[in-house]
Order: C-alpha cells, then structure tokens, then sequence
C-alpha cells in the first residue's frame, strides 16, 4: 500500500493582524503594530495552495477560525454590548484584544501532529491535536481544530484531543515532528524535536517538550524502535527558531537541518536514527548539515530557509522533487546560491519562490501554513470533495475576500464592533463555501 502526502493550509481570516504575540518569534516581534494587510495575505495563501495543486499534489483547504473570540472576551470577566467588551479589552489591555482576534490558527503546521496507519499498532491514521498551550492566542484554537478534523476525517481516522496543557506538556504540533519514510511512505520512522531540558536557552521559553513527544508517540501506537527525540540546539531556540521547523525540513529519505539546529547531547539519538532507518527502509537517510558558513542561523531565521516545503509527485513512472522557497530565500544572495547548489546536485528537481509577505512579516513561512498528512489513496477519495482545492473552489473564495476583507487593519481597529460583526460573517460565508456550518464547530 502506497501512501500519499496530502497538505492541509487554512485560509488567513479578515482580522489578521500583527500582534507580536509570538513566543521567541523574531518576526512577530520586529513586525508587531504595523498595518496587514488581511486581503493580501488570504490572496497570498491561496496562490500557494493553487502552486501545490497545480503540482499535482491533494490540497485540501481549512476555513477561517472565528476571530474576534467573544468566549475569551468573557472568560476575562468583560460584559456589556460587543461594542463596549472590545474597547473596555483595548482599553484595559490591548494583548488580550490581540489574542482574541489572532489568526495565528492560519499556521496550521501546528494544528496537530499526524502519524499514518502504517506506523500505528491499531493500523489507524492517528492525529493529536496540538494544545499550543504556550501561547494565549493560540491555546484558543484547539477546540475547533478538533471539531474540524474530525468532521474532514470522519471515518476511519482517530483524532485525538489535545493533551492536557501545562509547562511539562507544551505542545506545538507537527511543527516539531518529522516522519522520514520510503518513497511511497509504507515504512518510516517518527522524530520528535523538543526544546526543554538541560542546557536550557537562555533568552526563550521553549515550546515543545520532551514529555509532549513521548506521549504521542504512546498514543498513537508507535513502536519504540521506531521513535527518536532530538534536542533542540538551545543557541537556535534564543536566535528565534521557536519551532524545528525553522531550522531543518525534512521529506521521505531527506533530512536538511542547520548545523546548529540540535543540541551535541542528541548526537547518539542521530546516529541511532540513521542506523535504524537503513534497516527500516533499506535505503540509507540522506542527511544535509548546513554549515553556517554558508548560511548563518541569524541568516536562515530571516529568510525561512528551512521553513521551505518540500513536495514531491510522480508521472510516468518519475518522481520530482519541489521546493517553495519564500522569496526571502531568492533575494538573499547566501540563501539563493545554497538552494541553487541543491538543485544543482539533484536534491531538488525544480525551486519556486513564493510572495507570503503577510504571512512571513508575522513569522510563518510556505512549511508553518501547511499541515502534512500522510494518507492512503483509498482513504483520501473518501474525504469530502468540498475540502479539495479546485479552480471553482479558489474563484469563489476570492470572490468573498476580494468583496469582503479589509486591505488595511491594525490593533485599535479591532475595538470597531462593525469591523468585528463584519469578520464574524465574512468566516461564516467562507466556513460554508468550505462545508463547515456553525452548528458543526
């Protein structure tokens, strides 16, 4: 049985906006109380899904969360009209107004992590949602993530709730999770990637932990032998790379990393991984350490090099490797000539470069707005068509952002009750376009 690599992006919804709400996110940060342009960055995502589409890879598309979240509103205690809840949470603190409007559900390489039944002992494809529990604005999102892929996957998939949150149990899903396989993906072995732990970074709070790791591994059925934990390097942790995923990508027998992406202590762990995987897939791991003198950390954080998503299809027999690249990665001259020199020597088949500036400007690059799901051919036809990206499908989406979506917003916006009704309606026309109804999430 062969199985194949589908991807899961969201659409960016109309209150996305820039916070600096981001845990050691340099980008959130440096970009934080500037104008978005929410517009552009849903256009933006979807001419990313339509490149993968048209790549001939299954894409399927998630709706926007509902944002402003008046549940987190009134949790914190505020009462009265929409009107006044929003400009009493400005007023009184702008970071919980923020969070209750973030679109950082977008970011849905964080959504869960995804093993495929081939790996499991239940012979089940397994999901387990991410408790994001790091972060106020995004432990928001795993209620709905939940109730969303459950109704995508509604049958013969397990999707598990988010694991209990707290410090020891931070979980940012599959952002910190890498499954390297065989070509057609039957066999692989799972990585777990974890920041905790000493020697601790000293400037970040990490945001996945080794007990995260250890426990999806457990309730997804994985056998041991198979299931490796890596250290995060603590001096990529401080430099900004909050997830794995922004220093090192991976894809079937490739794994490209930054030669400061792990910790020495997680040397053994890698060696034990290779050796294993020989014997697993019969074929050896093709391992990439970038060295910094060709790229630096501070260098591969800013562009999102690693943060490239790598994809892969066949026709005719022949299997070609692409890589999205943010066109940060083209107009830096050290990034461009080390992506150049991978194509070059056949690791990838083709580069694209693709505009994600809104999304990239709150630090998430083509890898953080994408979930990947390993899944058999007869389990993919049975998933709802409306979920797949179609030329129709795309056509209307734009249709509503183009008609409805502000082309400029910022914080203090977002205490306009209208602007906020108007969100709430512009994410319920897109749910229903996409099949989800209210009643449902």
């Amino acid at each position: 049985m062969s199985f194949i690599e589908a991807q899961i992006d969201r659409v960016v919804g109309p209150t996305h906006h820039f916070g600096g709400l981001g845990v050691g996110n340099v980008a959130s940060k440096m970009h934080a109380g500037q104008a978005s342009n929410p517009q552009a960055a849903a256009f933006q995502g979807l001419d990313k899904m339509r490149l993968v589409a048209g790549l001939g890879v299954p894409q399927l598309i998630l709706p926007p969360q509902p944002r402003p979240d008046f549940h987190l509103l009134t949790a914190f205690g505020y009462r009265g009209t929409p009107a006044e809840i929003l400009q009493n949470v400005l007023d009184d603190d702008p970071s919980v107004l923020s969070a209750a409007a973030s679109c950082s559900a977008m970011w849905t390489a964080n959504a869960a992590t995804v093993t495929p039944s081939c790996d499991s002992d239940q012979g089940t494809l397994m999901m387990t949602v991410a408790n994001l529990s790091a972060s106020l604005h995004r432990s928001i999102e795993a209620t709905v993530t939940r109730k969303e892929l459950g109704r995508l996957f509604n049958t013969g998939v397990e999707v598990r709730d988010a694991l209990p949150g707290g410090a020891s149990m931070r979980d940012e899903g599959a952002a910190n999770h890498m499954r390297l396989s065989s070509p057609d993906g039957q066999f692989g072995v799972n990585v777990f990637v974890h920041g905790d732990g000493q020697p601790e970074p000293h400037l970040h709070w990490p945001r996945q932990t080794l007990a995260t790791g250890k426990a999806i591994a457990r309730g997804h059925g994985l056998k041991e032998n198979d299931v490796f934990h890596l250290k995060q390097h603590p001096d990529a942790i401080d430099a900004g790379a909050f997830h794995n995923d922004v220093v090192a990508m991976s894809h079937q027998d490739l794994l490209i990393h930054h030669e400061s992406a792990f910790a020495p202590e997680s040397r053994s762990e890698m060696s034990r991984l290779q050796s294993r995987f020989q014997e697993v897939v019969e074929r050896p791991l093709r391992v990439l350490s970038i060295a910094s003198d060709e790229l630096t950390l501070e260098d591969a954080i800013n562009t999102y090099f690693f943060n490239s998503q790598v994809i892969s299809t066949s026709n005719s027999g022949k299997t070609s490797w692409s890589i999205l690249c943010p066109v940060q990665v083209q107009r830096h001259t050290g990034a461009n000539q080390l992506i150049q020199r991978l194509c070059a020597e056949d690791v990838f088949d083709a580069v694209h470069f693709v505009d994600l500036g809104q999304s990239m400007d709150g630090g998430g690059g083509p890898a953080c707005l994408r979930l990947r799901v390993p899944i058999s051919k007869h389990k993919l036809v049975r998933l709802a068509e409306s979920a797949f990206w179609t030329e129709t499908l795309d056509s209307d989406l734009r249709d509503i952002i183009s008609d409805r979506y502000p082309r400029k917003l910022q914080l203090a916006d977002l205490a306009d009750a209208e602007i906020c009704q108007q969100a709430l309606e512009t994410q319920r026309l897109l749910s229903e376009r996409l099949g989800h109804t209210a009643n449902q999430l």
